[in-house]
């Protein structure tokens, strides 16, 4: 697989653009298996890949977020052992807060959602969860309720 994918750059650095230009070139029910496939190279080869391919599949896993998730999760055993959020709505209000500690910071919601979609067992788009995150605001009744939850555990 990893020789495949070599290969597709021609001995040139690989790079996105040149990845898409290589996907454009294949008939159209072949580019669905030749992504799958790149996915799977960065999952089981990650260790003898070079830096210059890892650093081609971080940049390709980034651009293609969502589709990478959906491969995760329905392609590979690790779709099996997400964990299913018991409050999903107080879950991602506390992930608002966190992620707001001060003014000056620049959260990337895109990125904690993408994240959170390979831990949780969530049901939603890259991008219709990373809204939630920035739009979930806690109020004092989810204090009060973080603290019920917190006294049942003792």
């Amino acid at each position: 697989m990893k020789e495949q994918l070599i290969a597709s750059f021609g001995g040139a650095k690989p790079s996105v653009c040149k990845y898409h230009d290589f996907l454009k070139g294949l008939p159209l029910d072949e580019r669905g298996v030749f992504c799958k496939m790149t996915y799977g190279v960065a999952l089981s080869e990650w260790g003898s890949l070079t830096s210059v391919y890892r650093l081609f599949l971080v940049r390709l896993i980034k651009s293609e977020r969502q589709c990478f998730v959906d491969y995760v999760r329905k392609e590979t055993v690790l779709g099996q052992l997400l964990y299913e959020p018991v409050e999903l709505n107080l879950l991602l209000k506390v992930f608002n807060l966190l992620e707001q500690p001060c003014k000056n910071n620049k959260s990337s919601y895109t990125e904690l959602s993408f994240s959170l979609l390979l831990s949780f067992d969530i049901d939603l788009s890259v991008k219709y969860l990373s809204d939630k995150i920035r739009y979930s605001k806690a109020d004092s009744f989810d204090f009060v309720e973080l603290m019920e939850k917190s006294s049942e555990m003792v």
